[in-house]
């Protein structure tokens, strides 16, 4: 009998022990995928055997070590999978998406997003943890057994290793067999991922992180000899501006002005011409949408970068890539930035951030985009602390130490402003809070922060334009003012909620509330002044970062180079905005003058839709395709160029 419960306890030990923490291991994916509101029934097969395969293959190898090796070992894999489960639950609470093994390099910049992951800790977490546990209080019982222990035989070790195999085995079977059988391939899964919630609802977020861990390790940065044939092809078929755009409406209307630049953090086009409870949310850019041209159709695009994203996009005229910060990875690649083709034009560049140096990498990356001194948060004194600590300036500081110093420089001068009081989680002192917003509102709490924020930053840019025009810099510059990405706080889906308590007007040109949703939340304000030229009020053109670099370029009268991607949004017959997604950089939405491309949900084209606009009127998809793959080889060649620092192929 002694003999026989030792042997129930050798097995408990080695083969129970790793099939409970497998069995932990689906429940704890289909809660994860519960709780983020992700969890599919159609997909619970999937993935239960998709998370218990893995399950299998991560708890059962401690069957091929020994005793205090083993519980060493569960321990690190629990440990591990807890920490992913947690750390992938905040990030998607705070972004709505999915972190990626390629942003782990990126965890130098995550400080500035601390405070707002605290405020998303729920106690689902400890069902993460849940595994470590389980091992602690089992070895706890191994050390406190009364009886001997059982050594179980290495045949039975090995069938048992080769029965978890094959559950594995058909685990993941079943998971690629449903692909094949829904899509005609695993292509899908694998290769083109383009809505990550659908592929972590199928196979759970643990296998997504290791598949796409092995993606990045294999393929990371590699550029094949078909990506450079396809360069070529692209270069040649390309249909670029002359040598010299002089035919360009507005062309050198504004040669030898200053170019001053104001990015603001994080503003949306959806609180500009807004009031709420009678009161204007930004009521200073809501006075210069009518003293210069206002262009409310205007979109973002970034990836994990976010703002240093948005500057890449403005500065070189070239998308920003999705699973990647080219400020981080590709710095030291050779650009033909807008900073770069001023310098040569006689000015003086400069760039102005209230941050470290080194944050995105910027000490590296500003003078390869051509920028000749770059002032940063040493170079100001913070008189009053705006944001999370003691040294966070405030935009007030930022524009009013920051005035001085342009009207001391030879003119003419670029100078980029890059605001950061309006950064996630919106903190400001209490008596910077001046908006006037009811107590009960459909608002959350980070979104009525937002709003304080947005009307402090707005004050702060109301206070810069006024001394621009006292010291006369004003009437001798082009100053353009545009949002470098969304708030990630769905502020054009609370103000659209018109709610009766919130009280919330137009005030000027309302936005296009019949726009897909994840083009209104990358929709930005971008306003451009440029005093002595009949430019102002607003224009419905569709345009994005990537157009501001030929833009700019003709007003200044210099031509562009072929480098670029954008069009001029004052002379372009075919305006265009394409929205891709992070990650995979799937196209998610075109828009035109005219046309309006969605993708469903599975990214295949065609199963998108393809409609007139603004009529909405539904179209053959047919209508869209060359309109699809046009945009689709853009992304593709800007993605090639950047990874393969290849921009050279575009100028043969």
């Amino acid at each position: 009998m002694e003999k026989f419960i030792n042997k129930l306890a050798g097995y408990a030990e080695d083969i129970f022990l790793p099939l409970m923490l497998a069995g932990l291991f689906v429940i704890q994916n289909i809660e994860f995928n519960r709780w983020l509101k992700i969890y599919s029934s159609s997909y619970f097969s999937r993935l239960a055997l998709a998370s218990f395969a893995l399950g299998i293959i991560l708890f059962g190898f401690s069957l091929l070590f020994k005793k205090r090796y083993k519980y060493i070992y569960l321990f690190l894999i629990s440990f591990l999978v807890s920490v992913i489960f947690s750390v992938q639950f905040l990030y998607y609470r705070y972004s709505q998406s999915f972190l990626q093994f390629s942003a782990i390099k990126y965890v130098g910049q995550a400080g500035s997003v601390v405070q707002t992951a605290r405020t998303l800790v729920t106690p689902e977490l400890l069902l993460f943890f849940c595994g470590i546990m389980v091992v602690a209080v089992a070895l706890l019982l191994s050390k406190r057994k009364n009886y001997t222990e059982f050594v179980l035989p290495k045949w039975e070790k090995l069938i048992f290793i080769l029965v978890m195999a094959l559950i594995a085995f058909y685990g993941y079977k079943y998971l690629l067999d449903t692909e094949k059988k829904e899509w005609g391939s695993t292509s899908r899964l694998y290769t083109d991922v383009y809505d990550l919630k659908t592929v972590v609802a199928k196979m759970g977020i643990i296998n997504f992180f290791i598949e796409d861990t092995f993606k990045y390790a294999v393929a990371h940065n590699l550029v094949s000899q078909s990506d450079i044939n396809f360069l070529n092809n692209y270069a040649k078929n390309r249909q670029t501006a002359p040598a010299k755009n002089t035919a360009g409406k507005y062309f050198g209307l504004e040669k030898n002005k200053n170019l001053i630049i104001i990015q603001v953090e994080s503003l949306e086009n959806a609180v500009i011409n807004k009031t709420i409870n009678g009161q204007e949310i930004t009521p200073n850019l809501n006075q210069l949408t009518n003293e210069g041209l206002y262009f409310d159709n205007y979109y973002t695009q970034v990836g994990p970068g976010n703002t240093a994203d948005a500057e890449f996009s403005t500065m070189d005229s070239l998308y920003p890539l999705p699973d990647d910060v080219v400020f981080i990875d590709y710095a030291k690649n050779n650009y033909s930035a807008l900073p770069q083709l001023l310098v040569k034009n006689g000015y003086k560049t400069y760039s102005m951030h209230g941050d470290v140096p080194t944050f995105w990498n910027r000490s590296n990356m500003y003078p390869a985009l051509g920028y000749q001194k770059a002032y940063s948060l040493s170079d100001y004194t913070v008189t009053r602390p705006v944001g999370e600590g003691p040294s966070d300036l405030g935009d007030e500081d930022l524009f009013s130490q920051s005035l001085p110093r342009l009207e001391s420089f030879k003119q003419p001068f670029m100078a980029t402003l890059i605001t950061m009081s309006l950064h996630t989680p919106f903190i400001l002192p209490a008596d910077l809070q001046t908006l006037d917003i009811p107590s009960q509102t459909n608002l959350t709490q980070t979104q009525w922060e937002y709003m304080q924020a947005a009307h402090y930053t707005d004050k702060a840019i109301g206070e810069f334009i006024d001394g621009l025009k006292k010291d006369g810099l004003y009437d001798n510059s082009l100053i353009l003012i545009w949002g470098d990405h969304g708030s990630f706080q769905n502020i054009s889906g609370a103000l659209s909620q018109m709610d009766s308590n919130l009280n919330v007007a137009s005030v000027g040109d309302g936005q296009n509330i019949n726009l897909p949703q994840d083009l209104l939340n990358s929709q930005v304000p971008m306003i451009m002044l440029a005093p002595g030229i009949n430019l102002n009020g607003a224009t419905n053109t569709p345009g994005s970062h990537i157009d501001i670099y030929p833009t700019v370029a003709n007003l200044l009268g210099i031509p562009t180079p072929k480098t670029i991607l954008g069009q001029d949004l004052l002379n372009t017959k075919t305006p265009i905005e394409t929205h891709f997604e992070i990650v995979s950089g799937g196209i998610d939405a075109i828009l035109t003058s005219d046309l309006i491309y969605q993708a469903s949900e599975n990214g295949e084209f065609k199963t998108g839709s393809c409609k007139s606009w603004p009529s909405q009127k539904l179209l053959p998809i047919d209508n869209c395709q060359s309109l699809y793959n046009q945009q689709a080889n853009n992304i593709k060649a800007s993605s090639i160029i950047v990874r393969g620092n290849l921009l050279n192929y575009l100028t043969k």
